[in-house]
């Protein structure tokens, strides 16, 4: 078997005769003919019915006609990876964004980027503090989306965006209170997103200390535990700013408990080359911040 005989079969198919399919591949018919005669002698097949004036599947063609699109079409996917690769543009590029970031905001410049290049696959994994950085550290991605790293290492980053971190707490669990306190706070459980490293040293950020806590590893399960009144904690404003203004989630401030205001970096492993893809993501992200 022949990627030229599957090839034939699919002519003949779509075509709908031995001559139009010669045609189609500029082949002679003769040629044409003789390349599914050998494939049915070859499995002892009989591929194609000659019995009408167009030739048409048998029940045993149908199936396997049904591989070879299967098969055409994964060898069509890989020359062109294939030839995509022998120009230099990557595959795919992977990202792992941290969850403080602004989401929102950064899946639209990451659309609108990606957009422009079809052929170059963006593959997302969204993490918490230093798993963000150690997903790049171990070559998992090629780009980190997140706050100024902590650990020394040989990076390039470029600012992209900003955000704040905003404490809040459900109106209900607050009811009948006249003014939010540390002491009150400590009352409650903090509700605390888990830094997802699994190798590197792990970190928090923002815990009062002397008080209860409840730890989860998703921000949305966060961002629902706070709502159902079940805790309180810091979430990134443009993720709250719907329930703000309804009112179901009221922002508090004390002594110990303030805003953040916090710089969003793309950050990559400055000692390994860019392909163009990769270097025009990372140029555009130089020429304007966004917000």
């Amino acid at each position: 078997m022949t990627l030229e005989q599957l090839l034939t079969i699919e002519a003949i198919v779509k075509e709908g005769s031995f001559k139009a399919a010669a045609d189609a591949l500029h082949k002679s018919q003769p040629s044409i003919s003789m390349a599914i005669k050998k494939l049915e002698e070859e499995y002892q097949l009989n591929l194609f019915s000659r019995d009408e004036y167009r030739p048409s599947l048998t029940s045993d063609g149908k199936v396997f006609y049904q591989k070879v699109r299967h098969l055409l079409r994964e060898y069509r996917e890989l020359a062109a990876l294939a030839q995509q690769m022998s120009k230099g543009v990557e595959p795919e590029i992977r990202v792992s964004i941290d969850a403080v970031s602004p989401i929102s905001l950064v899946l639209k410049f990451l659309k609108n980027f990606f957009n422009n290049h079809p052929s170059t696959k963006l593959v997302l994994q969204f993490e918490v503090l230093s798993g963000t950085i150690e997903r790049l550290i171990d070559g998992d991605v090629d780009i980190a989306i997140t706050p100024k790293p902590y650990i020394e290492q040989n990076f390039d980053m470029r600012l992209m965006t900003k955000t704040k971190m905003v404490t809040v707490i459900s109106a209900q669990l607050i009811k009948g209170e006249k003014k939010i306190t540390d002491n009150f706070l400590r009352a409650h459980n903090q509700i605390i997103l888990a830094d997802s490293a699994r190798r590197i040293v792990k970190i928090t950020s923002g815990v009062l200390e002397g008080g209860k806590s409840l730890t989860v590893n998703d921000v949305g399960f966060k961002k629902e535990l706070i709502l159902q009144g079940l805790g309180w904690g810091g979430l990134p404003q443009d993720l709250v700013k719907a329930e703000l203004t309804s009112k179901k989630l009221v922002q508090i401030k004390t002594p110990l408990i303030k805003d953040r205001d916090i710089e969003i970096y793309m950050v990559r492993d400055a000692s390994k080359p860019m392909g163009p893809v990769l270097k025009e993501l990372w140029e555009t992200v130089e020429e304007e911040v966004i917000g």
